[in-house]
């Protein structure tokens, strides 16, 4: 795009030349050329600050040929400010469309924007249905699990009290506190499996329970148990 100091430049060596500085020939000598509105803009600045004249500058000429000059000016003149109108007629109208053109492409980013929110808005639904579920799953499995832990640690129990009552003798009584010495290896092992010391207080806690029960043992004086009879 030619500045104004490029244009002033132009015409006031065309001037100096005796050639009257018209848009062709300014266009001519410019560089890169230049738009006819940016062109006429700058020669018309350029013509009002050097108060230039084209009849004026004719004088000396005859005078048939002056006014065949002044009417080819302003003739030549009109053209380009036509020119120069049409092409910012174009250029408006070029700039329309691309404003159109934005329009419609930012309709379009936001439909889809909307269109990516509500599907974001049904995963997350989803997202916390599915929270939800796996929660009550949890809990669920969480409760199978301890109630087989309950089962698991009653059969082990119920195994030790098998073995106690193989350890207490046919006819005779013995404590909790000698039955544990008598106890498998094996067996204290397990008991640290089910969190619970297998020691002679919990061994006389369970076979109270047995006797209670009407299972395995028969209670006897001073904290001693005898097997139960058929």
């Amino acid at each position: 795009m030619p500045t104004r100091n490029e244009v002033f430049r132009i015409a006031d060596k065309l001037r100096a030349a005796g050639k009257r500085p018209s848009y062709r020939l300014v266009t001519e000598a410019l560089p890169r050329g230049g738009s006819p509105r940016v062109v006429l803009k700058h020669l018309e600045a350029w013509r009002e600050e050097r108060a230039y004249k084209p009849k004026l500058e004719a004088k000396g000429l005859p005078e048939p040929l002056q006014e065949r000059l002044v009417a080819f000016a302003e003739q030549t003149w009109r053209a380009a400010q036509d020119q120069a109108a049409t092409v910012f007629q174009r250029e408006r109208e070029a700039a329309e469309e691309v404003r159109s053109i934005e329009a419609e492409d930012r309709e379009c980013l936001l439909g889809q924007l909307k269109a990516l929110q509500a599907e974001a808005g049904g995963l997350n639904a989803l997202v916390a249905a599915t929270r939800a579920e796996a929660e009550h799953l949890r809990a669920r499995l969480e409760k199978v699990e301890n109630q087989l832990g309950r089962f698991r640690a009653e059969e082990f129990w119920d195994r030790v009290m098998q073995e106690i009552f193989e350890i207490l003798p046919p006819a005779g009584t013995m404590s909790a506190a000698e039955v544990l010495p008598e106890l498998k290896a094996r067996t204290l092992r397990g008991a640290a499996l089910h969190k619970e010391p297998l020691t002679a207080a919990t061994l006389r806690k369970k076979m109270d329970v047995r006797v209670t029960h009407g299972r395995y043992f028969e209670a006897h004086p001073e904290g001693r148990f005898g097997r139960r009879s058929a």
